[in-house]
């Protein structure tokens, strides 16, 4: 059995083979794992030394955790917490001097920085990029790519200063952000689905600037978004992931696909996973998992029991209803970043349900066209307006037309009682009645008159309102006047409600009523007969 090779000397594509390996061995019964080895030392057999090394290392981090129990990137933090990676405070890359480590990931290590020469004062964060890509190559990348990416000039995007490669290691040089992790952001200060939704609306406008450049981002996750304290998202690491990606006209191998630096398999697109080409829906899917795990607590597939089933799920199934995935917070426990669901969050049926699933669509062309397009209708979400997968809908759009005007129809509502009311009375005490009548006459014409200054009047609640006007004219004498309000209203009915509805049957009933009273029989039978028309039809 050869000796594992010392974890400063494995390369980048070993680094990756192993740890992919790592998270499956774990998902499998003790009795399996050896089955498991045993297979693989028969293809693989230097993975398979590496394989058996780390497992070693991940069982004696903490003899009372079952490894099955223990994620990997625990493990492996642990079991590489005593390597020396070689970077020190005072070690310049480029024009820039290292200070202090921020942090490390699977992406590399983050530093504290500050430019040597002075020219640029505040400090900076510098990423040291993990890769197995010649110096040449990274080189041509970086030359090419960080004129693009300089280009992003936006508030949500944390800006690019400068890239390069020095000591055959890649870096790029980032406006350092004072802010925390989103899901950290949002577990404290943003609890409400509002507040959920107005931070993705801010990332998913800094995705639409960046594809406007042509820049994708191909790796949108909690982990690339910081927040500030006073509550601007940051969007991190633009564009990285297709600087560090293997060659485009290079063959691609499905662990090529599954663990390339442009992808995190929880909230990949399918197209990303399969290896076809990227695109601006790719970021629009990995937006609505963002989406999906702030209004409901996790992830879409979180309780995919391993990481085939996570990829089948992703590249075969669309995603569950939001609405129908809160129960997963009850069982959260052990579940990789979940977060408590916001306490609304029975409104995401419907509508908000509807969004999420669009924006997830297995078929790219079948989800939102840009990320523009999925801030607009969460706007329209938070303000009761329709969304666009519902336009053309009249009852959705009148239904949503009330939730916005419940005021104006309440007045409405009240002015149509008052018209009924002062008729009831006419019929038993008559001098009362003129007096009733006149008042709500009055009250009518002043309710039409603010009509346009409270809403559309050509709405249907005000068109309703005005026919109730109208037949109040004409019952309080005044035949001409109704007969003016019908004719001026006509259109807008015919136009709202159709020409076949039982809003125009009554429009042209009461304009019959009217010509009678001012004895146009003729013309008041041919609105009549075309009343009884549209009863014969209806």
């Amino acid at each position: 059995m050869p000796e594992p090779i010392k974890l400063n000397q494995l390369s980048a594509a070993l680094w990756r083979r192993v740890s992919d390996l790592f998270d499956e061995v774990l998902e499998l019964d003790e009795s399996q794992r050896i089955d498991f080895i045993r297979k693989l030392w028969a293809t693989e057999p230097e993975a398979a030394s590496e394989l058996v090394a780390m497992l070693v290392a991940a069982a004696n981090v903490d003899k009372t955790v079952p490894i099955a129990q223990q994620p990997f990137g625990a493990a492996l933090g642990e079991a590489l917490k005593e390597q020396n990676t070689g970077y020190q405070a005072g070690q310049k890359f480029g024009a820039w001097t290292l200070e202090s480590r921020l942090g490390k990931g699977g992406m590399g290590e983050v530093w504290r920085a500050r430019r040597s020469d002075g020219l640029y004062k505040a400090a900076v964060a510098v990423k040291l990029l993990r890769t197995d890509l010649s110096r040449d190559t990274l080189s041509r990348r970086f030359a090419r790519e960080r004129i693009v990416l300089a280009r992003l000039n936006h508030p949500n995007i944390a800006r690019l200063l400068d890239a390069g490669v020095e000591h055959d290691q890649a870096f790029i040089v980032l406006e350092l952000v004072d802010g925390m992790p989103l899901l950290d952001y949002v577990s404290a200060h943003a609890k409400t689905l509002d507040q959920r939704l107005n931070l993705v609306r801010e990332v998913a406008l800094a995705v639409e600037h960046a594809h406007h450049q042509l820049v994708l981002h191909r790796d949108l996750k909690p982990s690339n978004i910081l927040v500030t304290a006073e509550g601007q998202v940051k969007l991190l690491d633009f564009g990285i992931a297709g600087v560090l990606d293997n060659d485009a006209d290079a063959p691609m191998t499905k662990l090529t696909q599954l663990t390339g630096r442009g992808l995190t398999l929880e909230y990949a697109s399918p197209e990303q996973i399969t290896g076809e080409p990227t695109m601006p829906a790719s970021d629009v899917y990995s937006l609505g998992v963002l989406l999906f795990h702030l209004c409901t607590g996790n992830r879409p597939f979180a309780t995919s029991s391993t990481r085939a089933a996570l990829e089948y799920a992703v590249v075969h199934t669309d995603p569950p209803l939001a609405s129908e995935s809160l129960e997963l917070a009850k069982q959260a426990q052990g579940i990789v970043d979940s977060i408590a669901p916001p306490p609304d969050a029975k409104r995401l049926q419907g509508d908000l349900d509807a969004i999420i699933r669009h924006a997830m669509r297995l078929n790219p062309a079948e989800r939102y066209p840009t990320a523009a397009r999925l801030a607009a209708d969460l706007d329209a979400w938070m303000s009761n307006r329709p969304i666009s997968l519902h336009a053309g809908e009249r009852s959705y759009v009148a239904k949503l037309w009330l939730r916005r005007h419940w005021r104006v129809v309440a007045i409405a509502s009240v002015a149509t009682v008052a018209v009924v009311t002062a008729l009831a009375v006419s019929l038993w005490q008559r001098s009362n009645a003129i007096e009733v009548a006149e008042a709500a006459v009055k009250r009518s014409a002043s309710l039409v008159a603010r009509l346009p200054s409270i809403a559309d009047a050509n709405s249907e609640p005000a068109l309703t309102v005005r026919l109730h006007h109208a037949q109040l004219l004409r019952a309080t004498g005044r035949p001409s006047e109704s007969l003016k309000e019908l004719d001026q209203i006509a259109p807008a009915i015919s136009n709202v409600h159709g020409a076949t509805s039982s809003n125009t049957k009554a429009l042209l009933l009461a304009r019959a009523a009217a010509l009678r009273d001012l004895g146009r029989t003729d013309e008041a039978e041919k609105n009549a007969a075309q009343a009884a028309a549209i009863s014969d039809r209806r």
